[in-house]
This record gives structure tokens, sequence and C-alpha cells, in this order.
């Protein structure tokens, strides 16, 4: 079940399927093209051009799995300059993000994250991408904005996942008993991961005692 998996594992998912058709998607634009210029130099140009995108993009993929992050940023940052249209852009700009995220430079990842939802028109890697924003904006401790994000309306295989992020959000401003609320609203979600079910309910367990010794204070 796509609920079940993973952020990474969907982007992926999002990844293959545009390996497999983004081609047919950019051939089928490029068709009507072709009718109205009455050429096919275009359709050559963009085809070959989509092939050396994902080769870049991979080559990126491979920089970071060889930790040489600072090549891996570049090369992604030049597909996002040149090719800030297509999907890989999208995805490079992702991977950027994560890398920043990983050396706490927070403010660098919110750029991209946001350069990121405002290209794709996928829904699902919208929610993705929202998803990540609020976490990073959580992060940077710009509370407010990441609520924004988190508050946005979703549909139900995301629900679990925006309930728990509020949940933090929420716990970092202190307002303990919508922390709750939210951690609540997750575990009763059924599209919640074994995984994640768990480190929320240690979360909420925690929270408990801490609302009870309030309490009796």
């Amino acid at each position: 079940m796509v609920g079940h998996q993973t952020e990474e594992e969907q982007i992926e998912a999002i990844k293959r399927w545009w390996e497999r058709n983004g081609k047919f998607v950019i051939l089928g634009v490029i068709v009507v093209i072709a009718s109205v210029v009455g050429t096919r130099a275009w359709q050559n140009f963009e085809l070959t051009n989509s092939g050396k995108v994902s080769a870049q993009y991979d080559l990126m993929m491979k920089e970071i799995e060889d930790d040489r992050i600072d090549s891996a940023i570049q090369r992604g940052k030049d597909i996002i300059d040149n090719n800030s249209e297509m999907m890989y852009a999208t995805l490079a700009a992702l991977a950027i993000a994560k890398l920043h995220i990983n050396t706490s430079e927070y403010e660098q990842a919110v750029e991209r994250l946001k350069w990121a939802l405002n290209k794709t028109t996928t829904g699902e890697l919208q929610h993705i991408i929202r998803l990540r924003l609020a976490r990073a904006l959580l992060a940077a401790g710009q509370l407010n904005e990441a609520l924004s994000y988190a508050n946005f309306p979703q549909p139900d295989k995301f629900s679990a996942q925006y309930a728990v992020v509020k949940g933090d959000i929420y716990y970092k401003k202190g307002e303990l008993a919508s922390a709750q609320t939210a951690y609540k609203s997750a575990i009763d979600d059924k599209e919640l991961g074994s995984q994640l079910r768990t480190f929320v309910q240690t979360k909420l367990d925690d929270l408990g005692s801490t609302l009870t010794a309030e309490a009796t204070q």
C-alpha cells in the first residue's frame, strides 16, 4: 500500500514511472508541436536532452553515495539551472535540500524545497515536498510557517504523516494538548506504517506523562 511507503520509496516510485513514461509524455507534446511546425528536429533534441539529464541525475546520486557532496551539489545546481522544467530538476532540488538538512543548513534546504514545490504538478510528490518543507521549517525554528504547510488539506494516504508533523510542531511550540491530539490522530490512522507507529506511540506516551505531571502540580 502506498501509504506504508517511506517518502524515499514514494519518490523512487515516481522517478521509476518518469523513466518508463516520461519520454512518451514528452513525445506526445512533441508530436503536436511537430504537426504544427512541420519538423522532427525539436523531437530529436528533446528526447536526446532527456536522456542526458537522466544520466546527469544518476551521476549526482552516485556522487552522493560516494560522499562527494560538493560535486553532487554543483551537478544538481547545473541540472536545475539548465533544465528547470523537467522532473529531474525537481528531484535534484530535493536531493540538494536533503544534503543541506544533513548539515543543518535549514534555510538553504527550505529555499530548495520551496522551489521544488512551486515547480511540481504531481499531486503525490507535492505532498512529499510539503511535508519535508514543514519539517525543515520546524528545524529552522520557523514554527508558524511550518504549521501553515502541515495544515494543508491532504488525501487519506498522507493524513497520518501530516498529523505526525503537526504533533512535532505543536510540541515545539509548547502547545502540548494540541500535540497530543495530533499524535493520537496519527496513531488512529490505518495508513501509519508500523515502524513510525511505534515511534509516535513513544512520543504520545511521554507526552501523556508530561501532561499528567503538569495537571497534578
